[in-house]
């Protein structure tokens, strides 16, 4: 049994829905604005002139970073493998008010956080938010159980 599973669901697709308008705006200010010289004002800087270099490859580091393998022996999170028989994996929820809600998901009440302990000596190793859905931390909750 081997599943995988991103931690940082809901944050790539909002990034993934504003990248194109980005790419598409850092093409125009490059080729209209400092090669042709048709624009009436260049913007220069990282995200009107390298967006399209830049935006993708900060999505793919997101994803690579964030991504999660469970296995029947080790769980790993990017480079990291925690071993089933030495740490131990809960999933805790936390309710958050409006005012400390971030931006791209203003509507949800509920948020959840992924917590690795080291069985011996009960230290949190490892301890990130789950920006995903509930029904996705359900998924993720039943898969670290078996």
């Amino acid at each position: 049994m081997k599943q995988t599973f991103n931690l940082s669901k809901s944050t790539l697709i909002f990034y993934s829905l504003l990248a194109p308008f980005i790419i598409g705006g850092s093409f125009y200010n490059l080729y209209y604005g400092l090669i042709l010289g048709e624009s009436s004002h260049v913007r220069i800087g990282a995200w009107s002139l390298l967006g399209f270099v830049i935006l993708p490859l900060m999505l793919i580091a997101t994803y690579l970073r964030n991504r999660c393998v469970i296995t029947d022996q080790y769980v790993r999170i990017y480079k990291r493998e925690f071993g089933r028989s030495e740490y131990d994996f809960t999933i805790s929820e936390r309710f958050l008010a409006m005012k400390h809600r971030p931006l791209f998901s203003i509507f949800r009440k509920t948020f959840h956080t992924l917590t690795i302990t080291e069985k011996t000596t009960g230290d949190v190793v490892f301890s990130e938010d789950l920006e995903t859905s509930s029904s996705y931390t359900e998924k993720i909750r039943s898969a670290l159980r078996t």
